[in-house]
């Protein structure tokens, strides 16, 4: 059996090696892939204070030329007055339909590197002051509605959710972070 397998694995390894592999960079000169951009602002809500404010968030992708999935960098900010949250991942988003023209919902995920500044956090109802910094690896999930205006314009409005936790340096758990933001997208 062991002689079947190489003599196999032989004779159609030499057509694996003349397979031409789908490199993304060739593929954007190719036009196969797009590069897209995003920028968007909404509500954040870090759990552990309860405290709605600003979530602001900007990121770069690739996508196939027909959208199916997207692969992003993604830079997002959050700042309560109490705790500061500057988060950078790698996003994946997957469209629930296969042929999204006009309009799309996505469902995504991630992994995020989030660096915290937390000044005071709600305890029993009163503030404590703490005054540490810290990092942490945490992962994120979302989903997502996206209207396309035109082949190159969409925006669309997302919701997510980061599982903070407690962060390595800290003495207390920091919760969950959510936000929902309205985003404009531009696909080059």
């Amino acid at each position: 059996m062991k002689k079947v397998l190489f003599v196999f694995a032989l004779v159609y390894s030499s057509a694996v090696s003349a397979q031409m592999w789908n490199n993304p960079f060739v593929g954007i000169c190719r036009g196969e892939y797009r590069v897209v951009t995003n920028f968007g602002a909404g509500s954040g809500q870090q759990q552990i204070n309860h405290d709605d404010d600003t979530f602001v968030q900007a990121s770069v992708g690739i996508t196939p030329t027909v959208g199916v999935w997207q692969v992003e960098l993604r830079y997002s900010n959050f700042d309560d007055g109490s705790v500061s949250v500057d988060q950078y991942g790698l996003n994946f988003k997957v469209d629930f339909t296969f042929n999204c023209d006009v309009q799309c919902l996505y469902w995504m995920a991630g992994w995020n590197y989030g660096d915290f500044d937390v000044d005071k956090v709600k305890r029993g109802g009163e503030f404590v002051f703490v005054d540490e910094r810290g990092d942490d690896n945490y992962w994120n999930a979302g989903v997502g509605y996206r209207y396309n205006w035109t082949d190159s314009l969409d925006t669309s409005i997302e919701y997510n959710y980061y599982d903070v936790g407690k962060p390595v340096s800290y003495d207390f758990d920091l919760g969950h972070l959510r936000s929902l933001t309205l985003n404009i997208g531009y696909r080059f």
